[in-house]
């Protein structure tokens, strides 16, 4: 087996390798070491800007005839306001006749005279049967064998009058179950006439006016709401990921003045909400979220500003 010296002697290339070697590898560590520490660190991104979280664009939910619009460009609205009225004539008029069906339903439900009547033949019936019985226990022959057939007849027929009489109720009663539903239905096409706000937040766009005549899915009124707001930017892709997600954050906006009252500037603060895992080929670089609280409704979507990643 060859010496070291022999080796050294025998594979000079290996020997000239061998420095290239050293040098890439600590590289490689000096590399990783930098990639470390900038996580750990804060990370100011210069130009990073805020977004719209909240933009809703509320749309007509049935095709119908605009008779109000409550809301203009300003207004604010809480989830449940009132945004548009639309035209409720034909549908009060369905709603009207389905409830009077239900009313009818009802009544007939809660009628049971056939029930009773049917029962109280039958108990009658039975009654003249058992009196045959007992006058042909007296007096033999009395009543004659096809006269207590017929008897048994009649008992039998109104046994199936009673079930008839049941049936006839069980089916009105759910008659009155089907009406019930119709009068939801009903009222929840009532209810979607009115056309109400989903979220919270600033009306800054009203697209009809009263008379116009608006197709399902038409877009009528959009809202937008400044608190919380998205912070967007782009950070290095190759030495940042999602370990940013959850780190806090402060946005500084460069076109805000200082408070007036307090001479401070105004920084927004929040946390890293998302990391895409996805790079730009060209630059390297992955899209950052941050969320913020907008309070005071200062800084407004557009806006661009300084972002830093706070240390953890």
């Amino acid at each position: 087996m060859a010496s070291s010296l022999e080796w050294l002697i025998l594979k000079p290339q290996a020997v000239m390798r061998f420095p290239i070697l050293i040098l890439n590898f600590i590289g490689l560590a000096c590399l990783t070491g930098v990639s470390v520490a900038q996580t750990d660190s804060a990370l100011e991104v210069p130009d990073a800007q805020a977004s719209l979280i909240q933009n809703t664009f509320v749309a007509a939910p049935i095709s119908g005839l605009v008779s109000q619009v409550l809301v203009h460009a300003g207004s604010p609205v809480l989830p449940g306001d009132r945004l548009i009225q639309l035209d409720t004539e034909q549908a009060t008029a369905e709603f009207e006749a389905t409830r009077a069906t239900y009313d009818a339903a009802k009544l007939l439900s809660e009628n049971d005279v056939r029930v009773r009547y049917a029962q109280r033949t039958m108990e009658v019936r039975q009654r003249e049967l058992e009196q045959s019985y007992e006058a042909n226990l007296r007096y033999p022959g009395t009543i004659s064998e096809s006269e207590i057939s017929k008897q048994q007849l009649e008992i039998d027929q109104a046994q199936l009058a009673i079930e008839q009489a049941e049936h006839d109720h069980q089916i009105a009663i759910a008659n009155v179950r089907e009406k019930s539903a119709a009068i939801q239905i009903s009222e929840a096409q009532m209810r979607r006439h009115g056309v109400n706000a989903p979220v919270q937040g600033e009306v800054i766009e009203v697209a009809v006016e009263p008379g116009e005549w608006v197709e399902a899915g038409t877009q009528l009124v959009r809202i937008i709401a400044l608190d919380p707001l998205r912070i967007e930017c782009f950070v290095d892709g190759n030495a940042y990921g999602a370990e940013l997600v959850g780190r806090k954050v402060e946005f500084t906006p460069t076109d805000v003045a200082p408070k007036v009252a307090t001479d401070e500037t105004v920084v927004l603060v929040g946390e890293v909400t998302f990391v895409s895992p996805e790079l730009n080929p060209v630059t390297g670089q992955a899209r950052l979220w941050a969320t913020v609280a907008n309070p005071d409704r200062i800084v407004r979507a557009g806006m661009h500003g300084r972002l830093v990643i706070v240390a953890p």
